[in-house]
């Protein structure tokens, strides 16, 4: 996943750039779309736990998937006229990625989406907290409480057909 980072400036810089050179940063960075795309706060390592082997550590991984996908809701759901909602569950699921070691990361959260009669868009946004653990033999280890958003998108709303 890509995070994006926000620029700063102070007066003094401001000054020295010229009027010129800063309206063509300012229009450049509001050019680029995914320039501000998201945001994301780290989580906190988990305490480490042993499991007697690489087959129960990776059992471990693949029931934490299941239950994560357990979560998922596989249609949105109104939430309030024009306003749905949708949990969603992104993964890869357990990933193997050499001897005795495997992975699995996911996020699980809110999707929103709305309708703005405005701007003539539905606009979507996503929030969500993300887990990741890994399998090293029988030892696990990772991070949860990781949590992120991405900036809300927007799409026509649909015309009906004739």
């Amino acid at each position: 996943m890509e995070e994006a980072v926000a620029a700063r400036s102070c007066g003094s810089h401001r000054r020295r750039l010229g009027r010129p050179l800063a309206a063509l940063l300012a229009l450049s960075l509001a050019a680029a779309p995914g320039a501000f795309a998201s945001g994301h706060l780290p989580g906190f390592p988990i305490p480490p736990r042993s499991f007697p082997d690489y087959a129960a550590c990776k059992a471990f991984l693949e029931q934490t998937a299941r239950d994560d996908r357990a979560r998922a809701e596989a249609q949105p759901r109104e939430t309030e006229p024009g306003v749905t909602r949708q949990m969603l569950v992104i993964s890869d699921g357990v990933t193997e990625s050499g001897r005795e070691q495997a992975a699995y990361r996911a996020q699980i959260g809110a999707q929103f989406r709305r309708r703005d009669e405005t701007r003539s868009a539905i606009v979507t946004t996503f929030s969500y907290d993300e887990n990741s653990y890994r399998c090293q033999g029988g030892e696990l280890s990772g991070e949860s409480g990781a949590r992120g958003y991405y900036q809300p998108g927007y799409e026509p709303i649909p015309t009906p057909s004739p």
